[in-house]
């Protein structure tokens, strides 16, 4: 594969293309949600799931055990750290919501999260807050957009737990300035949990760079693996701080009648019985996204979302919802006369997928301005220019 720091080459898009089985016929444009796996990807799962027929789950789990280990070193590749900072999980949710009811987070203390904090994540806050006496705290917008880095650091106290942000929120187009929250989060000796869901694969990351001590992310997004398995990445200073808030066999020993001994990397978090063919399958698409280049496949997927943005406001009746600040390629927008749900379905019907976004993913952010739903689109580095142009006339014929 050619690598370029312009983006991929038209050689290399072509190749890619010719191994997305999802683009033949289909314009895809809903990758923040699930994007289209790839040939590679699709060969090891099918290998895996053909091993499992044969011999059944526990021999083709032990035969592919050198496969599996290797997985963790993928992550580490593309991510930063050391492999032992890293476990496969069944989804981001679940990893995070591990790491989170682990921490020894109690009465009076406080977390520091953001105005575009994701659904699944706040609710989690919340029900601290009624069954531990938790506080919330809400770092708001900056005037330029994205989070105002002075109010968060102004909301840090003696009785500050943690910092918790999306990297990017699911229906904004916003990136936030994590690396400099991190910095912060240092400075202030404090824990920082970073859902990295839409992000990995998006934009180049790397949790020393940012300086997190948690972060999740999954799969289906914009790694372009299977569904069902997810990462979660803790430091040994986070994991220092935990009680793991379940344990099963993967996590420690029975050493007697009664007694335990806990894992001490990051697998304390693992369940015993996952899916193979997925961890697998995620392995392989990591690796594939290694083997395609890390800043020519981001930038791609930065020119893309840099087209749409460009083209989409020129569009009669359609309005973005998007932040002026925002740049990641989920674009969120309405069309005059129709609800997000009919725009989806309309084009569905020219196959061409789409989603929608709604107030109560990102309730903080999109209620403040007073968006009740939206279209969600979202291109990723195997878009063509011509899939892009025509949902373009698809929308502009709406």
């Amino acid at each position: 594969m050619t690598m370029s720091a312009a983006g991929l080459s038209p050689e290399t898009l072509s190749l890619v293309r010719a191994q997305t089985p999802g683009v033949k016929g289909r314009i895809h444009m809903d990758n923040s949600g699930s994007a289209l796996m790839a040939d590679p990807v699709i060969d090891v799962m099918q290998q895996a799931f053909q091993r499992d027929v044969a011999l059944g789950g526990y021999v083709a789990q032990a035969q592919q055990a050198d496969r599996l280990e290797a997985g963790y070193g993928s992550l580490a590749s593309l991510l930063g750290g050391e492999t032992s900072d890293y476990a496969f999980v069944g989804s981001a949710v679940d990893g995070w919501t591990k790491a989170f009811y682990s921490l020894p987070l109690g009465s009076g203390d406080n977390i520091v999260t953001a105005y575009n904090e994701y659904c699944s994540n706040y609710i989690a806050y919340l029900q601290l807050v009624k069954t531990r006496g938790v506080e919330i705290r809400v770092a708001r917008q900056a005037q330029s957009g994205g989070v105002d880095l002075g109010h968060l650091e102004a909301l840090i106290d003696g009785r500050t737990a943690l910092i918790s942000l999306s990297h990017m929120p699911s229906s904004s187009g916003e990136i936030n300035p994590v690396a400099k929250v991190g910095a912060i989060a240092q400075s202030a000796g404090v824990l920082f949990q970073l859902d990295a869901c839409q992000s990995v694969g998006h934009v180049p990351v790397d949790v020393t760079a940012i300086g997190c001590d948690i972060m999740t992310g999954t799969s289906r997004k914009f790694l372009r693996g299977p569904r069902g398995i997810g990462f979660l990445y803790i430091n040994e200073k986070a994991r220092a701080a935990m009680e793991p808030v379940v344990l099963t066999n993967q996590s420690a020993v029975w050493t007697s009648a009664d007694d335990y001994s806990l894992r001490d990397d990051a697998r304390v978090f693992e369940a015993w019985e996952r899916s193979v063919v997925n961890q697998l399958g995620f392995a392989a698409a990591i690796d594939y996204l290694l083997e395609l280049g890390v800043e020519a496949a981001t930038t791609q997927i930065a020119n893309n979302a840099c087209y749409l943005r460009a083209c989409l406001p020129d569009i009669r009746g359609v309005t973005v919802e998007c932040p002026p600040n925002a740049t990641s390629a989920i674009i969120t927008l309405n069309v005059g006369g129709h609800t997000p749900e009919e725009v989806k379905t309309e084009l569905e019907r020219q196959n061409i997928a789409v989603q929608t976004a709604s107030v109560v993913h990102t309730r903080l952010d999109m209620e403040t301005r007073g968006i009740e739903a939206a279209v969600r689109v979202s291109p990723h580095y195997y878009t063509s220019q011509s899939e892009m142009d025509d949902l373009l006339t698809a929308l502009e014929a709406l």
